[in-house]
Formats: C-alpha cells, sequence, structure tokens
C-alpha cells in the first residue's frame, strides 16, 4: 500500500498516558477496555495510540492511548486518564495496514524514508490507529508533518 496525505479528527477523546516497552504496547489497551467497562463510558471510534521513543532506551517510550467515546466525561480521581474534547492531526502521512511491516517501528521508517525523498518534515511521534475487523486489527499509521499535525 502507498503512504497518502490525511489528517485525523476525534471529538470526545479518553486517554491513557504510561511509560513502556515497545513490545508492551497491547497493556494500554487492556487499561482502556477496563475503564470503560467499570465507568459506563461507551465508545464510537476505533482506538489508537502514539508512540515517541525514548531518548535513553531503544526498546522503550512513551504511549498514550485514545478511545473516541459517545459523550464528554468529568474524571475526578483518575490519575493515568484523562479527556479531551477534540483531537486533530490536522496534516499526516498515513501508511495503511502497516502490520505488513515487521513492527511499527520498521513502518514508522518506511515513512520517514518517503518523507526525506519528498522532502517533507515530520515529528517524532507516530500514531497507530487499530480498525477491528473479523476478529483481527488493521493497522494505520499515521506520521504528522512538523508544524502542521498535532494540534
Amino acid at each position: 500500500m502507498g503512504i497518502e496525505l490525511c489528517s485525523l479528527v476525534f471529538d470526545n477523546v479518553l486517554t491513557y498516558k504510561v511509560e513502556q516497552k515497545k513490545e508492551d504496547w497491547q497493556e494500554g489497551i487492556y487499561a482502556l477496555e477496563d475503564f470503560t467497562l467499570n465507568k459506563d463510558v461507551y465508545k464510537n471510534g476505533p482506538l489508537f495510540f502514539s508512540f515517541v521513543q525514548s531518548s535513553r532506551d531503544y526498546k522503550s517510550g512513551s504511549f498514550t492511548y485514545y478511545l473516541p467515546i459517545s459523550s464528554p466525561v468529568t474524571l475526578l480521581d483518575e490519575t493515568d486518564f484523562s479527556y479531551l474534547d477534540t483531537l486533530v492531526l490536522e496534516r499526516a502521512l498515513l501508511l495503511r495496514q502497516a502490520d505488513q511491516e515487521m513492527d511499527f517501528y520498521s513502518a514508522f521508517e518506511k515513512v520517514k524514508s518517503y518523507a526525506n525523498t519528498n522532502q517533507i518534515e515530520l515529528d517524532d511521534t507516530y500514531y497507530c490507529v487499530l480498525l477491528e475487523v473479523y476478529g483481527d486489527y488493521i493497522i494505520d499509521l499515521y506520521v504528522p508533518i512538523k508544524g502542521k499535525g498535532d494540534q
């Protein structure tokens, strides 16, 4: 699949932040799923996460998990969870079905190579949107264009 320019916009987004190893990327999904079950919050979009690699360790980094929900929520005693009215990536490069690559990092490298060839400056953060299809996930990788992406 090719790389294309697009945007990503969601309203009413529940977020969960954690520092962890790349190999443990699914742990945040479980945390968000547990939260929605225990707090009567209803999902209305695909779960996705952003990743920024640690400068100290290439095997870990900062993950932020996002879950579009049906309506705004007020979080009182939640330290790891927060709420966004709107999440917007105005301009990003998209690699559809990034799971055809060995891992998210190799897909990110492919997008970076494309950007270098086309003289496009990218942010260091990338977003993986998990689209559930017949019990399996298709992964779309979004990499914001510097100065026009994450807002």
